[in-house]
Formats: structure tokens, sequence, C-alpha cells
């Protein structure tokens, strides 16, 4: 599967408020069916930055990662050719979320006050300072760095407390929007050039804001939304992600899924975890989402994957704990995600498409293929699993009057996407269509015949004893006599 690049930033807030319970599911038909095995992935390579690492974002004008480490207040600059930190830039304490300007360069995250402060790409120190209270964020607003809108060249700033989103051109703060309750996570959708706003602090159920780009005016909402700060666009089929971060014991966290054009709901997706951020690959098409913690307050250590293609979960990639902030980079496609819990940064294996197409079944027939020991079914003629590199064995469940070829063997993923083609039909594989007894051809008729013939042929042979048997019987056991003198002869 190819998908346009695109380059997607992704920012996140400290978990705040409970989750949203009960909501339904909503989506335009059934997805196929998938069964309930789920693949599993290692850990990578880590790299250790400051304390508490918090925001991701690369930047490609320079090709380095830039993480807000809110324990340390600094932000770590990190080449990831080498995969080695090569700054360290202080910063005012409480710098949570981070974005890029990828015309620019330069990055921009905020402190725990009312000021936003810009990143020279060329330099890693600040290059602008800009204050926030005359554009909606008055002093202790705690402004969150959302997004960057690539057509209009502005960033967007949640300001959590004051439901407003300040909105920055260059070194300038130019308006303030006023969205939801508590915003907290956007995203620029790029097909149609809106900006989507998570409303964590919504009433049940929650929304997303939707800002028109060119006018910065709202322009719509989207019910019900997650509500959370993880958001994300997958530019593919121009639908929005956005996850809940519930942590009370008795939240009900999902992945909700809206169509950017009709500002719908399509999906609902149950996660077991609190999310913290959330990114789009677009060199292999899936939604990667952060599992900060489950509800309750016991933190995890992975990253769950979704397959847009299906809206099902189908991988969990184990990471450090606490994960929140995540990021791709569009120069190596690597995913980089900020584990808060142990101040480093783990740079996901990079995995691939690996799709298993079948012909010869009706439509609508639910059939299963098995990868490296993860069983998916489905009712749809494709079936994809997220594998790395590497060589792996396959199965294809069996299926009644029908058999697969191949029915099994061995595949192997080498940086890329990869397929396998199998066939079902009534043949064995490579053979002549099955005849009766579900023999080839007219085998079975001449097995049949053949077995009528060898019963005949007893029976013959039983009839022509039993006859002999019975004259046997009937006739004297004397020698013959001589009738004149009744002598024996």
């Amino acid at each position: 599967m190819q998908h346009a690049p695109s380059v997607t930033i992704v920012t996140m807030s400290v978990l705040l408020i409970a989750s949203i319970s009960g909501v339904s599911e909503a989506r335009s038909g059934p997805p196929p069916s998938l069964g309930p095995s789920v693949t599993t992935a290692s850990a990578g390579p880590t790299v250790q930055v400051g304390s508490y690492p918090f925001g991701v974002a690369f930047d490609p004008v320079n090709d380095y990662l830039y993480v807000t480490n809110f324990g340390s207040n600094n932000i770590s600059v990190v080449n990831t050719t080498t995969n080695q930190v090569v700054a360290s830039i202080p910063t005012p304490f409480g710098i949570e979320t981070i974005a890029a300007d990828t015309a620019t360069g330069l990055v921009y995250t905020g402190d725990a006050v009312s000021t936003v402060y810009a990143i020279s790409p060329s330099t890693n120190r600040v290059e602008w300072t800009i204050p926030l209270v005359g554009a909606g964020c008055p002093y202790g607003c705690g402004p969150n760095v959302g997004t960057y809108d690539s057509a209009n060249g502005d960033i967007y700033v949640t300001d959590i407390s004051t439901n407003n989103v300040s909105v920055i051109h260059g070194a300038t703060a130019v308006t303030a929007i006023p969205v939801g309750v508590h915003p907290n996570g956007a995203v620029y959708d790029s097909a149609n050039g809106e900006v989507f706003v998570s409303n964590e602090g919504a009433a049940i159920p929650a929304n997303l804001t939707v800002i028109n780009g060119t006018t910065n005016r709202v322009v719509g909402q989207v019910y019900p939304s997650g509500g959370g700060p993880g958001v994300t666009y997958d530019s593919s089929n121009g639908e929005v992600y956005t996850c809940t971060n519930g942590i009370q014991a008795d939240s009900s966290n999902f992945v909700s899924v809206a169509n950017g054009t009709t500002n719908t709901v399509v999906a609902s997706i149950p996660i077991g975890s609190a999310c913290g951020g959330a990114v789009y690959d677009p060199n292999n098409g899936y939604v990667y989402i952060t599992d900060q913690g489950k509800p309750g307050g016991q933190y995890l250590s992975n990253v769950t994957v979704i397959d847009p293609d299906t809206n099902r979960i189908v991988l969990t990639q184990a990471v450090q704990s606490g994960p929140i902030g995540i990021a791709y980079d569009t120069a190596n496609h690597n995913v980089y995600v900020a584990d808060s819990n142990t101040n480093n940064i783990s740079i996901l294996p990079q995995i691939y498409r690996l799709t298993v197409h079948e012909t010869g079944l009706p439509v609508g027939t639910n059939w299963s293929a098995t990868v490296g020991g993860t069983i998916f079914s489905s009712t749809t003629s494709s079936i994809t699993f997220p594998e790395p590199n590497g060589t792996f064995s396959f199965t294809i469940g069996h299926q009644t009057n029908r058999s697969a070829c191949p029915s099994s063997g061995n595949v192997t993923v080498a940086g890329g996407p990869r397929e396998q083609n199998v066939t079902f039909s009534t043949s064995a594989c490579g053979g002549s269509p099955a005849g009766f007894l579900g023999l080839p051809g007219a085998t079975g008729y001449y097995v049949l015949g053949g077995f009528v013939a060898l019963l005949v042929a007893a029976t013959v042979v039983v009839i022509v004893l039993t006859r002999r048997k019975r004259r046997a019987k009937a006739s004297p056991t004397t020698p013959p006599s001589d009738g004149a003198t009744g002598q024996y002869r």
C-alpha cells in the first residue's frame, strides 16, 4: 500500500480529567472482522535525554528531533542519524508540548505561565519569546503548543484554562479563537485546510472543534470524539484519530475516528489505556497511540498500533515506562516515543504491511490466516499483518470443500510491504478439479466401479460354493450296486 508523504506534528498534554464513558460506536458500515489475536513486537533502542521527557517533534529542516524535558526544564536535541544528543536548550519551568514549523524549521514550545518560545534550527537557541497575554491566554493559562498549519504558516496553541486557541504567526500572537472546554491537543488536516482541536473537558459526549485555517474561525464540531490530548491526521484516508486519557479506575477509554470532510465519527475503537499522544506513519499507513497508563494509575510500557484500513488494533509495541510524546521522522521513517518515567526516547522498530490476498472464496466468506503465530480473520479478500524485517511462517485456515494453494509456507519481509497470494479451489493444490468421493476427475467413479465389480465377483463365488455344498449333502455316500444280483460291484 502506498501513501502520500506527509508531515504529522502531534502534541499531547498532561492527563487532566476523566475519560468519556458510555459512548456508542458509530461507523459507516461494518468493518472486516478480525480475530482476537494481536501481534506483539519487541522494544527497540533508546536514547537518554533529560528528566521526564514529555513532548517530541521532528524538524525536517535540520533533521533533528526536539524533546521537551518537563523535569529538567530543558530541550534535548537529538541527531536522528547518529541517535546522539547534540544540544541541550535551557527553558523556563513547565514546558510540555512541542511542534515544528516545517517551512522555517522554527520549533515552538510553551511554559506553564503564558509564553511561547521559538527555537532556531540553525543555532538551537531561543530565537523569539512570544507573550500570549494579549491573545486570549492571560498569566497562568498554561499554553500547550498544538500544531502547525502548513498552508497559512500559523502555530495553534491550546489554552487549557481559558477555553481558547491562541494563533501565532512567526513571532507574533495574532488572535484567540474560543473553542470547547479545556482544549488539549490539535492537528492540522492538510486535505481541507482545517485544524481539529480536542476539547478534553467537554461535557459527555466530548467533541472536536473544527477551525477554518483561512479565516481562523470555528466552522464545525465533531461528536463524540475521544476528547484527549493525542490527536493525529491520516493523510491516506482523510480521517482524524483522537484518543481518550481517563485515569480513574472506572474510566472507559477509546480512540474515535472522524471523517475530516463530513465532520462525523465513523468508528470508535476501545482501548484499555489512558493515552498520551498519537501519530500517523505515512510510510506504513499505521496510527500509533502511546499508552501512558491504565485507569487506576498503573504505568504502562507499550504503544498501541491501529490499522486505518480496518480501524482495529493490530500490534502492541513494547517501549519503556510511561510513554507520552510521539513523533514520526520523515527522513528515516522512524517513530520516536518519550518514555517519561525512564528519561529515555524509544526508537520503534520499523514495521511493514504483510498482506495475504485470497481468491476463489464466495464474497463475504470468513477466512483466516496465521503469520508468525498470530491469527487474523476477515470477510474481505485481504488480511494484513504488521511485521518487522524477517522471515515468517504462514498457514491458511481450512475451508469446507476448498483447499488453499499454497496452504502454508514462509514469507520474507525486507524493508517494505510484502504481498502473499493464495487461491482457494475444490482441487488439491496444483491438481485437477475434484470429482466423486473428492478424487480428481473421474477417479472416484472408477474406484466405485472397481469396488462394485469386486463385490459382484465375491457374491458369485459365494453362491457357487454354496450350491456345491448343498449338492454334496444330497448325494448317497454308498458305492453303486449291480441291479440284477443286488451285489455290490
